[in-house]
């Protein structure tokens, strides 16, 4: 017995598919509140107050490691650097 292909039917959007109208599916537009400065504020120092905060000492020694690491990476590419450059000019005074 010979199957036969079943075919999709292309998929329709909107609201009218689940049997309501597509008037109903689009709310209505909310009223935009106005902007409280004072408010923003107030809701700003709240949220600081939650946020743990390092210590001085945690601070420092970050900062430390930050630096010493800085300095790491600016050797090493300092190292790299110069070390192409140096190829790079071996390798054009080869050619003269």
């Amino acid at each position: 017995m010979a199957r036969q292909a079943k075919t999709r039917q292309p998929a329709r959007s909107g609201a009218a598919d689940k049997g309501g109208s597509a008037a109903s599916a689009t709310p209505a537009p909310a009223r935009k509140k106005g902007f409280n400065p004072l408010k923003f504020l107030r809701e700003v120092r709240q949220e600081g107050r939650k946020v743990t905060w390092t210590s001085r000492q945690e601070t420092l020694v970050s900062t430390v490691m930050v630096l010493i690491m800085a300095s790491f990476a600016a050797l090493f590419f300092f190292a790299v650097d110069s070390l192409i450059s140096l190829t790079i000019d071996f390798l054009l005074a080869l050619g003269a």
